[in-house]
């Protein structure tokens, strides 16, 4: 088997990330170059394809992901064993208890304050989870350009609250 050569590999590499740049969905908005480590980051996500882009991108991004939980109290075990800059909380989780829930328990056990994701904006559960200060909301669907912006939005609260 002949292996390319430089050029060839060359080409192919810079094909791909013109591929990947025109294409749809998270990857779109990807600079060529990862950024500087940004924050240190904890993601509550039960949908796993969905975490893991989510984790993905904002490791891409510079972000330090801290870990990924899938349950209120798998995100209060992570947040106070890492104690992240910002926990990404999906509000609608599986199990016995939602994120607003654990946001709470993390408020108080840590003053960790929350990005709250979610599909879910009826007036109910905006209210449940402005209790627990929210540094943002952000509405599912998402795409990564929105995710980023608001995570680095957030952080900007966090440090200026």
């Amino acid at each position: 088997m002949k292996l390319p050569d430089k050029d060839t590999a060359k080409r192919s590499r810079s094909a791909q990330a013109e591929s990947q740049a025109r294409s749809p969905g998270m990857a779109s908005n990807r600079h060529l170059e990862p950024r500087q480590a940004a924050g240190r980051i904890l993601i509550v996500e039960d949908e796993i394809l969905l975490s893991m882009a989510v984790e993905d991108a904002l490791t891409f991004e510079g972000y330090d992901v801290v870990g990924t939980a899938r349950s209120a109290d798998e995100a209060i075990s992570m947040a106070v064993a890492h104690g992240p800059d910002l926990i990404l909380m999906d509000i609608r989780l599986a199990g016995n208890s939602d994120g607003i829930a654990a946001a709470a328990q993390i408020l108080e056990r840590t003053g960790i304050r929350c990005l709250m994701a979610t599909a879910h904006t009826d007036a109910a559960t905006l209210a449940r989870a402005s209790a627990v200060r929210p540094l943002g909301w952000l509405p599912k669907p998402y795409d990564e350009a929105d995710m980023v912006r608001a995570v680095a939005d957030a952080l900007g609260g966090r440090i200026g609250s």
